[in-house]
């Protein structure tokens, strides 16, 4: 099973229906309502995974109707329901598991979790604003900025 699959499948079990619909173009979209998903049918299955979990994170953490994005309170509400969505996909320490499988770059680590380099982007970004331009994880450090780059910590006075 594809993560896409298994991601349509914890939805499922969430009581979330979802179905592919034509939204008539090849944007990147989908759209959350009443435990209904719709996500548009013309984009690629790795698109498609990163719309899911965006959708699932409305799902959790979206009251009302918020496509209104030139209101405050909408885009704050969006700017949460995708850290919830990002949830779904990668969480700092799957990063250094996609490093210790061997990914060395930003597009290989996409095609490891089955995201878009877009949406692996927006995650990273993401995790910069939460915890800075790094953060220790277990025993490794994680640098977002100025590029993603991994540390193995052998001892607690150094870094390698």
């Amino acid at each position: 099973m594809t993560p896409y699959e298994e991601l349509l499948s914890k939805a499922e079990k969430l009581g979330i229906k979802i179905r592919e619909h034509d939204f008539g173009a090849d944007n990147e979209c989908g759209y959350y309502c009443d435990n209904k998903i719709l996500i548009n049918s013309r984009i690629t299955e790795n698109q498609k995974h990163g719309v899911l979990a965006e959708e699932i994170g409305h799902h959790f953490k979206t009251l009302g109707d918020i496509t209104d994005q030139t209101e405050t309170l909408n885009i704050k509400q969006e700017r949460i329901a995708r850290r919830k969505g990002y949830e779904f996909l990668l969480q700092p320490i799957d990063l250094i598991y996609a490093y210790r499988c061997g990914c060395k770059d930003l597009y290989e680590i996409s095609d490891f979790f089955s995201i878009t380099i877009d949406k692996l982007t927006e995650i990273i970004n993401d995790f910069k604003l939460q915890y800075g331009l790094g953060k220790k994880f277990d025993k490794y450090f994680i640098i977002f900025e100025p590029t993603l780059g991994f540390y193995e910590i052998l001892n607690e006075n150094y870094i390698y």
